[in-house]
């Protein structure tokens, strides 16, 4: 039990790990388009791609792991062989990292005003990324067992190499979009408290995405070369790629919460007229039971937040508009008058 233990032991837990974060990954594809449907036919059909590769990736992870530790329960030999299902989930884990990757390499150009160098450099790094993937893919179709293919050194370079990239291009792509919303949040800022606490939330959000992703492109790679009879890398690799899902799909549905973050100063204190107003009598007519009686005013404040799927931010401010009601000398209600920019009879207050 012990070589079972070392070999797919943590195989199984990781893979138990990827199936909670593929649940994770449905419910935020549900709210994403229940949330914005106004978005690009492309984007929605993005979504909808990275949301199918990940269901068919979650199947090849459980069927994997079903054949070595049921379907050849009790084979030590087997377990020594790289199942077809292991490659097959690899390969559709590196179209995810990739339509994940391309997907925020465009936020970068459209962030960094298509500075060419910085998006160039990124893309490079990506296409690096995919091109490793796609060659330790075919390494496991001819190298069939597991020790030889941790022997050699092609697959090293390619897994290596392809994760390295994968993690550069994380930083890279977190540290760029912060840079830039950090250098440009003064054209979005309104001076009011909500407008700075919503762009904190995406320079975080970016900042940790990016880390999280990074993290477990090193760590596989540390795991790949050290820990020789374990699967414990491609555990970590599956997990990967829900991570990559996650973060494409709470960077557009982040939009949401950025607008409707609430806070004490969001919105204004309204009070409202009485339906029967107070009658005023004239000081000739009143008599010691008359009391005297405030004119209630309604202020209200309106702010706007967008983020748009480019990542642009935009922050517009309603100026307060002041509503006071009036009352003749005998005391009827008049009207209602709205005191606006454009009204002839009325001023902004």
């Amino acid at each position: 039990m012990g070589l079972v233990d070392d070999v797919i032991g943590a195989l199984l837990i990781e893979v138990c790990l990827a199936c909670i974060l593929y649940g994770v990954t449905t419910l935020q594809t549900f709210i994403y388009y229940q949330n914005f449907p106004e978005d690009s036919r492309v984007l929605k059909g993005v979504v909808g791609s990275v949301w199918v590769m990940e269901t068919l990736h979650t199947a090849l992870c459980m069927e994997m792991v079903y054949t070595y530790s049921v379907t050849h329960f009790g084979d030590y030999d087997f377990l020594g062989n790289i199942y077809w299902g292991a490659g097959a989930s690899i390969l559709v884990g590196v179209f995810i990292s990739a339509a994940v990757h391309a997907f925020y390499i465009r936020r970068v150009w459209i962030m960094s005003s298509g500075s060419i160098p910085v998006t160039a450099f990124i893309t490079l790094l990506a296409l690096c990324r995919f091109g490793c993937g796609l060659g330790s893919f075919i390494l496991s179709l001819e190298i069939t067992e597991w020790s030889p293919f941790r022997a050699n050194v092609s697959p090293l370079v390619t897994i290596a190499l392809g994760l390295g990239c994968a993690a550069a291009v994380d930083v890279l792509v977190a540290l760029t979009l912060s840079f830039y919303i950090q250098r440009d949040r003064g054209k979005w800022e309104s001076g009011t408290q909500e407008s700075d606490s919503r762009i904190d939330t995406i320079l975080i959000y970016a900042v940790n995405t990016g880390a999280i992703t990074a993290l477990s492109s090193i760590l596989s790679v540390i795991l790949f070369a050290t820990q020789k009879k374990s699967l414990v890398f491609l555990g970590l690799v599956e997990i990967q790629s829900k991570l990559y899902a996650n973060s494409f799909l709470g960077s557009l549905n982040v939009r949401a919460a950025a607008r409707n973050i609430p806070s004490s100063n969001q919105y204004g204190t309204y009070e409202f007229t009485p339906r029967r107003a107070p009658i005023v009598r004239p000081p000739q007519f009143r008599t010691p039971g008359d009391t005297e009686f405030t004119i209630p005013r309604v202020a209200v404040h309106q702010q706007t937040v967008v983020m748009h799927d480019n990542g642009e931010v935009d922050v517009s401010d309603a100026r307060s508009l002041r509503y006071k009601e009036s009352y003749s000398e005998f005391g009827a209600a008049d009207s209602m008058q709205a005191y606006s920019e454009n009204s002839v009879k009325g001023e902004l207050v």
